[in-house]
Order: structure tokens, then C-alpha cells, then sequence
């Protein structure tokens, strides 16, 4: 049988999506720098010249003037008779000290941003050309890492806390939780529980004092060990795994569900966060579908994983009532229940 007629190709007078896809990185690193210059913290009390913020940061105003109007354009700033103002959702998310601060994540969107230009070498070389090696990493590194992590899992805890009933959680353990920013957030918002971080020695080393700086991290002890190799000791009513199914291989990821489902009770639940739960077509969510192409630039193996996979890894760790939620961002949760 003969293939069928390719369809004749439709002319195109611009590059629309082309234009709009570059347009969309300026906004995106403006906000970057805006948040390394803290920015958004210097204009939390009080609008401000270019003059006084160049001051205040120790900069040139000709050259940061020019990050300023950007970052208008961006949606990030206003422009007042009496200076530069934040926006009312830089406000709320990109001061420091603040609750709901998430500018924090700099360091973490660098090292993602810079991973992403290296797709192209990654497919050619057929590795990550911007592997992400714990073991290599220096205790500076590993803690900026974690620093740069912490603010997005203290945010992650607060909604996990406002999205599912946790009255009747008495312990909950969150699995390879870096500096335990979610367990904390959860221990805070209710004061009758108690958490673990579960994370590898070196890690939980470094985590240990940004853990109890964080309002809840009082009620949280650590535990070291590896949870492909073990499970948490003790039984707890809730496990959290939050961005870390998603950089295992698929038989790692099987391993550390079902290692994660032995330390839950029968009728406790199992939380799996993260960017990568992919549609089970892979063309969805969005964010998901383009953080499958960012793991392959940092790690060896891992990737997005379907609702499915997830589900098949579950089921073989004794857990069902299977329900996901797509947040706003375009990442994932998938929540369990330990039937067994």
C-alpha cells in the first residue's frame, strides 16, 4: 500500500509563534535579575528612584534604570511620580522576609535556565550536559542548592496544608525534602503535628540549620538514609515525596514508592508532588511536558512520568484511591491512599 500524499505545506506571511516564543525570555531573565538584586525587597516599604535604589544596592543608576523600566514592562513594577513601586503581586511574592516569598528561588531558576540552553548538547552528546552531580557538588554548592529550593517546598507545604484535610495527621515524613521547607510549612500550619525529613547524610547535614530557621521546623526531626535502599524507620499517617520521583529512573522511582508506602499506615496516604506528572498522551500540562526536556539536560535518568506509571508504581506499593490535581503552574499532585 503506497504512503499517503503529503499535504501541500500553507503559507505563512510571519512567524508569529517564532516572535512570540523569543519575546517571552527578556521578561523572564529581567525578573531573574530583579530577584539577585533583591530589587523587589528595597521597594517593600516605599517607592523609590533609580537614584536611591542604585544607592542603596551600590550600582550605577544608567545601568540599573534600564532593569527597572524592564521590569514594568514585565508586570513586575509600576512607575509613581514618586518612583518605582511593586507590583501588588511582586508584593506578595517577591519580598523578602514575607511570608509568601518566593524570590528566593534564584539560584535554583539559574542553574535550570542555564540547563535548558544546553538541549541541543545533551541529545548530541546522549548525557545531560548539565549533570547534576550531588556527590561532586561542594558543601557550598549543595547548600546553595538547598537555599534555592527551600522557599518553593515552604510554599508547596502551605498549599498541600490548604488543599487537604490534615486534622487527623498525628506524623508525616518528607522523603529526599532537601531542607524539609514543606514538612515545616505543615507542622506550622497545624500544631498538632509532627514531621521527619528522611534525606541522604550529607544533605540532611547541610539542611539542618536552614530547617530550623523555618517557622515549624522546631517540630521536625531528621533521619538519614536512602530511600532506594530503605525505608524510613517508625509508621507514620502521611509520606511526602515531592521532586523526587521525577529524577529517579523508572525501577528506582518503583523502588522508592513502594520504600515510602512501608513507613505508612493502612488507610494513611502517600503525597507525590512535583513538575513532572505528565497526561498520559504526554502532550499535558504544558510545564510538565517542557521540565521532561529540562531532566534529561540534568540528570542521568528520570524524566515527566505519566499518571499512569505513577499509578502502576502505587498499585504494586499496595495504594489506591488514586487522585491528581494539576495546580496552576502546571505542576502535579497525586495523593493515595495505603490500602494494605
Amino acid at each position: 500500500m503506497s504512503n499517503p500524499p503529503v499535504e501541500t505545506a500553507v503559507t505563512i506571511s510571519s512567524p508569529d509563534t517564532i516572535a512570540q516564543l523569543q519575546a517571552g525570555v527578556a521578561p523572564a531573565f529581567a525578573m531573574l535579575a530583579g530577584m539577585q538584586l533583591e530589587v523587589f525587597t528595597q521597594l517593600a516599604d516605599r517607592p523609590r528612584s533609580a537614584d536611591e535604589l542604585a544607592d542603596i544596592l551600590g550600582v550605577a543608576t544608567d545601568r540599573l534604570s534600564r532593569l527597572l523600566y524592564a521590569l514594568v514592562a514585565a508586570g513586575l513594577l509600576q512607575i509613581r511620580p514618586d518612583g518605582f513601586v511593586n507590583t501588588p503581586e511582586a508584593a506578595a511574592f517577591l519580598i523578602k522576609g514575607r511570608a509568601g516569598y518566593l524570590g528566593g528561588v534564584h539560584e535554583l531558576l539559574s542553574q535550570l535556565w542555564h540547563a535548558d540552553l544546553l538541549t541541543a548538547q545533551s541529545i548530541r552528546s546522549g548525557g545531560p550536559a548539565a549533570l547534576h552531580d550531588f556527590n561532586a557538588a561542594s558543601d557550598a554548592d549543595m547548600a546553595s542548592m538547598l537555599r534555592g529550593m527551600h522557599a518553593a517546598a515552604v510554599a508547596a507545604g502551605r498549599d498541600l496544608s490548604r488543599r487537604f484535610d490534615f486534622s487527623g495527621c498525628r506524623s508525616i515524613v518528607d522523603i529526599g525534602g532537601g531542607a524539609g521547607g514543606l514538612v515545616a510549612a505543615l507542622c506550622d500550619a497545624h500544631p498538632g503535628l509532627l514531621g521527619t525529613l528522611f534525606e541522604l547524610p550529607r544533605t540532611a547535614r547541610l539542611a539542618a540549620s536552614i530547617l530550623w530557621e523555618t517557622p515549624g521546623g522546631e517540630r521536625v526531626s531528621i533521619e538519614t538514609g536512602d530511600i532506594l535502599v530503605e525505608r524510613p524507620r517508625g509508621t507514620h499517617d502521611a509520606a511526602v515525596l515531592r521532586a523526587l520521583i521525577q529524577v529517579l529512573a523508572p525501577g528506582d522511582a518503583a523502588r522508592a514508592i513502594a520504600n515510602a508506602a512501608a513507613a505508612v499506615r493502612p488507610n494513611g496516604t502517600i503525597y507525590i508532588l512535583g513538575g513532572g506528572i505528565l497526561d498520559d498522551d504526554r502532550l499535558g500540562p504544558r510545564a510538565a511536558v517542557f521540565w521532561n526536556v529540562t531532566f534529561m539536560n540534568l540528570y542521568q535518568s528520570g524524566g515527566s512520568y505519566t499518571v499512569a506509571e505513577h499509578a502502576e508504581w502505587l498499585s504494586a506499593a499496595g495504594c489506591g484511591e488514586l487522585e491528581r490535581i494539576i495546580l496552576p503552574t502546571g505542576g502535579g499532585i497525586i495523593r493515595a491512599t495505603k490500602l494494605r
